[in-house]
């Protein structure tokens, strides 16, 4: 079943403004999204469409009025764009890491009610964007148009993906995102930079380093924190602690040489907040595991 996409309201308003102010020309936008999947998913696995559950529209990067070229049936920038959206991205990105650019988003202002990438959106951007998702672990691309409503008192977003095969999938009209709780988890800044999370990381590595334990720390797709830590035989234990934690639990895998996948492991104290509750889940890898290679 293809996802829910919805928009946070005061990101809709934002695009809404942009939309109204190129009106009845093209406008253009970059959205940030955040994908949401079921609980027991593998943050570093590929991620296809059909394992998205909701597609959530959190911010948007606006392009500064004039680096675009504005026409009624078409939107471009002037050559210098790139570097400064793109450092526009990077930031947004660094302060919030559950949100992705994986998708385009513009408007076609000459349509009522509804409307469908032509062409040129799907061959000069979709394609190009599907292959660069693809080096993010994500087996899609997003394409976002905005039309007016058939009284052109209003704009629809309507949604399209393009799925791994190439077809063209119909997501429908996106909906306003009402959950606050939700919008909020979203858009959580990473968890080594909000104590008392920065702290509970290094008391881990601490406890890691004291029990003689080889590891390196680094942050993976919607900011989870990847832990690798180096096991006998050729083994190593990799515990991934969510953006949300303690809200969501960690996951824990060991994955050994010749393996043709890494296999859950479920710690004895899941949520522990003791320092050395890194450690006691190489101890149960150890125990469970003895002499696997």
């Amino acid at each position: 079943m293809p996802p829910r996409v919805l928009v946070h309201p005061t990101c809709w308003s934002q695009l809404v403004a942009e939309l109204d102010r190129v009106y009845p020309c093209e406008g253009l936008a970059v959205p940030l999204v955040a994908l949401l999947r079921g609980a027991e998913v593998n943050p570093c696995a590929s991620v296809g469409l059909d394992e998205i559950d909701e597609l959530i529209i959190a911010r948007a990067v606006l392009v500064p009025g004039e680096y675009q070229v504005n026409g009624p049936l078409r939107v471009g920038v002037v050559q210098r764009t790139d570097d400064v959206v793109n450092a526009r991205i990077a930031a947004e990105l660094r302060r919030f890491p559950r949100l992705r650019a994986c998708a385009y988003l513009h408007s076609h202002p000459f349509a009522r009610e509804r409307t469908w990438p032509s062409g040129a959106d799907i061959e000069g951007h979709m394609v190009s964007l599907l292959q660069h998702n693809r080096g993010a672990q994500l087996q899609a691309a997003f394409s976002f148009i905005a039309c007016r409503a058939s009284d052109g008192s209003a704009w629809h977003l309507h949604s399209f993906a393009l799925d791994a095969s190439g077809r063209v999938v119909d997501l429908g009209r996106a909906a306003p995102a009402e959950d606050a709780s939700l919008l909020h988890r979203l858009l959580l800044p990473p968890l080594a930079q909000r104590p008392p999370f920065s702290h509970l990381l290094r008391r881990w590595r601490r406890e890691l380093r004291r029990a003689g334990l080889r590891h390196e720390t680094d942050q993976v797709f919607d900011g989870w924190v990847r832990t690798i830590i180096q096991l006998p035989h050729e083994r190593r234990a990799v515990i991934l602690v969510p953006l949300d934690f303690p809200l969501t639990a960690p996951r824990c895998f060991v994955v050994a040489r010749g393996d043709a996948a890494a296999r859950p492991v479920t710690p004895r104290r899941p949520t522990s907040l003791a320092p050395d509750a890194w450690v006691s889940v190489v101890q149960q890898i150890e125990e469970e595991h003895h002499g696997s290679a």
